[in-house]
């Protein structure tokens, strides 16, 4: 998603918001304690969303304000999901949950919305992949688990290595209806997207673009993220 795109998304979702620039260090450590287990195994980089280098964001707070200020340095675990915030790396911070509302990263040529939605649970960040109030949206939570290494070898065998650990990321989408119920769905096979879209209005529009997709036995991100683009275009 190209930067102006999801700048845009944020900025209508915040209009009424009074825009806070200038100092933010007080109001960040008003909602922000020490991040304990800062250690070079947890700071690899490895758990982190941002794996290659930490980000600029703005920070929508509790009480509606915006905190931004190009001297802080954001990250998301993906792992424990905790929001984590720093200027020097020496001191790193962890972003109390119940005191923010909404993030915008900043990381190249693009930008991501992160927000929570608390009638789902009260911990997840999802990300913003498509929002419309009117049609259908489309969010993501990234669940990541740690597989540790394990040592190789037999009794045969002279060697005894460990293989090294393994992060893996499985994507769980939630599908919100124009009524703003959702479903949930994790493995993006045909039959599941059908099956979410059974006894709805558009079951027959999803068929169709599906099969229009190559009617496989399992889609990508982006052919999710197509279908509810397709489906918001539908006239009701």
């Amino acid at each position: 998603m190209k930067k102006y795109i999801t700048c845009t998304l944020f900025t209508l979702s915040i209009t009424y918001i009074l825009y806070a620039q200038g100092n933010a260090r007080p109001e960040i450590y008003q909602i922000s304690t020490p991040f304990t287990y800062a250690n070079d195994i947890s700071l690899n980089g490895k758990n982190f969303y941002f794996d290659s280098s930490w980000v600029k964001a703005k920070l929508l707070v509790a009480n509606n304000t915006i905190i931004s200020s190009d001297s802080f340095l954001f990250n998301f675990d993906k792992i424990d999901h905790r929001l984590l915030i720093t200027t020097d790396f020496k001191r790193i911070f962890e972003i109390d949950r119940r005191e923010f509302k909404a993030i915008l990263f900043y990381w190249h040529d693009s930008a991501y919305v992160f927000k929570h939605i608390n009638f789902i649970n009260d911990k997840d960040l999802f990300e913003v992949m498509i929002s419309n109030d009117a049609r259908y949206s489309l969010y993501k939570v990234t669940r990541t688990k740690l597989v540790k290494g394990h040592y190789g070898g037999s009794s045969s065998s002279a060697t005894n290595d460990r293989s090294s650990d393994v992060y893996i990321n499985e994507p769980e989408y939630y599908i919100f209806f124009p009524n703003r119920e959702y479903r949930t769905i994790h493995l993006l096979k045909k039959a599941s997207i059908e099956r979410i879209f059974k006894l709805n209005p558009d079951s027959d529009v999803v068929s169709d673009f599906l099969r229009t997709a190559g009617d496989k036995g399992l889609y990508g991100e982006n052919e999710l993220k197509q279908l509810i683009l397709y489906l918001n275009k539908q006239v009701l």
